[in-house]
């Protein structure tokens, strides 16, 4: 059978279609990829541009413990590695902006990251996000996973290995209290090695 396009299917159904939107990332990843798929190892992450603002990338990375395809879903590209994880979801717009100025303090922008819910995390099993790799992890309040046995105390820098954690308050908490933007701050420094 002949592939078709969503475009070329509306001359033979004539009632409304409609895509739920995890459809359609898959869709686009499909039709994005659909020219390297021999070039690819089974075992790959891809990217979707996002549908609801176009702004930035959305990944995935394919979780092998069952035989289900279970994939963390992040905003941004992950270029340095970077998993920053929110307990607010939906995050604002106002604390999204929040956000994005506190990693550009540090030489971080949304490329560098990968940006993601705790909600989500926590939903997932427990080796997807090793199978992401990151080298840094930068938790936004509380979490449900086992990450959370890193933490020691707020605002103090822990390590697991190759991976270093830094658990803060939530980001609402943080943007109304400027003792903690300055805690932040100050452990930010020494998580990323920034001289003062």
């Amino acid at each position: 059978m002949e592939e078709m396009d969503i475009d070329k299917l509306g001359f033979f159904i004539e009632e409304d279609i409609f895509l739920i939107p995890e459809d359609a990332k898959e869709i686009l990843l499909a039709d994005k990829f659909k020219d390297y798929s021999d070039d690819l190892p089974e075992d790959h992450s891809t990217a979707s541009e996002s549908l609801s603002d176009g702004s930035s990338p959305e990944q995935a990375q394919p979780n092998e413990e069952s035989g289900a395809s279970v994939a963390l879903t992040y905003e941004g590209d992950f270029e340095k590695s970077l998993l920053v994880i929110h307990q607010d979801s939906p995050l604002s717009e106002e604390l999204k902006g929040f956000l994005l100025k506190i990693l550009r303090a540090v030489s971080y922008s949304l490329k560098d990251i990968a940006l993601v819910s705790a909600s989500q995390v926590s939903s997932l099993p427990v080796n997807t996000v090793q199978q992401l790799n990151p080298h840094k992890i930068l938790v936004f309040g509380s979490l449900n996973h086992p990450i959370i046995q890193q933490k020691e105390n707020n605002y103090e820098i822990s390590s697991d290995g190759e991976v270093e954690y830094l658990f803060a308050d939530s980001l609402p908490v943080i943007f109304e209290d400027q003792n903690l933007k300055k805690n932040l701050w100050n452990s930010l420094q020494a998580f990323f090695n920034i001289n003062k």
